[in-house]
């Protein structure tokens, strides 16, 4: 066990493998432990992401995983390690593996923002997530009856005001957001083999942890090298996707390959019914990014109440 996981007091010291105790002269007395709680792999794209997340986490300890800072504590009643996979497939694939080696991890949680079909605000939950090639992964079936727990209206508190980045004017959606729970989502890029860099000294989009800014607004060399890569066109021969990303199929690969639950929380940044009637991605994703991002946090946080409420 890595030394800074036995440091944190959060983190449970009971083996996961039978633990023997011989007494002596009494023959031999078999001991079981129990088993520790749940360690959840709890993971954004970019700092505005995760920054809410944060926001309601008690963090006791921290680790670096390909480059990324993550942080050990406790989200939701559950054990969590938080952290960036930075943007992009194979940034997500690359961090999400990287984490899976060096922690004990039991199921794994994206929180992040989307184009989508649906509502801005909104937050889909799909039941399983593709690549372009059709290639598809599917979310964990009982983690997604809890999700479809959080659906009635009231339940999650979501938000529906934000302030414009680059005009720091406020705006309202005329709707109060929810939550769905079904479809699929598509995951692609156009990075190929050069994973996408974040800037040290950058915003909460393209910086590489939330210390390195949560209030600046995109440049506009940001807005081109991010929109170079957005994500687009369904799968051939497969059900046209509810959400596109550029990460969450590649984590929820990494999860497969080592039989783990997974589920993704993907707020819509950029979709329907936008009262400020932008084009689209960009400029909707620019506007709405941070209060989507505040509302997949909101629902995975209520998720994770959920499963420390089931599970030991």
């Amino acid at each position: 066990m890595n030394r800074a996981i036995a440091r944190s007091a959060s983190w449970p010291r009971a083996a996961v493998a039978v633990v023997l105790a011989v007494l002596c002269g009494c023959g031999g007395t078999v001991v079981v432990s129990s088993p520790p709680p749940p360690f959840f792999a709890v993971l954004s794209a970019f700092p505005a992401e995760t920054a809410p997340l944060l926001e309601q986490a008690n963090v006791d300890d921290t680790m670096m995983f390909n480059g990324k800072v993550f942080r050990i504590g406790g989200l939701g009643g559950v054990h969590v390690a938080i952290g960036l996979t930075g943007i992009g497939l194979l940034n997500a694939a690359n961090t999400t593996r990287a984490v899976l080696d060096g922690l004990p991890v039991t199921g794994i949680v994206f929180s992040g923002v989307a184009g989508s079909s649906l509502r801005i605000g909104d937050v889909a939950v799909p039941v399983s997530w593709s690549f372009k090639d059709g290639t598809t992964y599917p979310s964990n079936q009982a983690w997604l009856d809890l999700a479809a727990e959080l659906t009635p209206p009231g339940v999650v508190p979501f938000e529906h005001c934000t302030v414009v980045p680059a005009s720091g004017k406020p705006v309202c959606l005329p709707f109060e957001p929810a939550i769905s729970v079904g479809g699929v989502g598509l995951s692609s890029d156009t990075f190929g083999d050069t994973p996408f860099a974040c800037q040290p000294m950058g915003n909460d989009i393209f910086g590489c942890d939330v210390a390195a800014g949560t209030t600046a607004g995109a440049s506009a060399d940001g807005r081109r090298s991010l929109g170079g890569a957005a994500a687009g066109g369904a799968a051939a021969d497969t059900e046209a996707p509810i959400v596109e990303d550029m990460e969450t199929a590649a984590v929820a690969r990494e999860a497969a390959a080592r039989g783990l639950p997974f589920i993704g929380f993907r707020s819509v940044s950029d979709g329907a019914d936008d009262p400020l009637g932008l084009p689209g991605f960009p400029s909707q994703f620019f506007a709405y990014y941070r209060l989507a991002a505040r509302n997949a946090a909101a629902a995975t946080i209520a998720f994770l109440e959920r499963v420390a409420a089931v599970e030991p």
